[in-house]
């Protein structure tokens, strides 16, 4: 994987890491019921998952594809 495109794909999972954070502290700083979503403990278990789906992509792409391996093709 080129160094480009690695930096791609970091940026795209920290990213998503990010945004669930966002949206977990919104949850509880609000403490507010959104309509779409009544039941938030459903709602910050899916954020987690997401949360956990992209840190565990960054963790293979770092044991695949780090600096040492930076150059190798997909």
């Amino acid at each position: 994987m080129n160094e480009r495109l690695r930096k791609v794909m970091e940026a795209k999972y920290q990213a998503v890491i990010e945004d669930c954070k966002y949206k977990i502290k919104c949850y509880s700083d609000q403490e507010i019921i959104i309509p779409e979503h009544p039941d938030i403990t459903a709602e910050i278990d899916t954020l987690l998952i997401k949360m956990a789906e992209a840190e565990d992509k960054l963790a293979v792409m770092e044991l695949h594809y780090g600096k040492n391996g930076a150059k190798q093709i997909l």
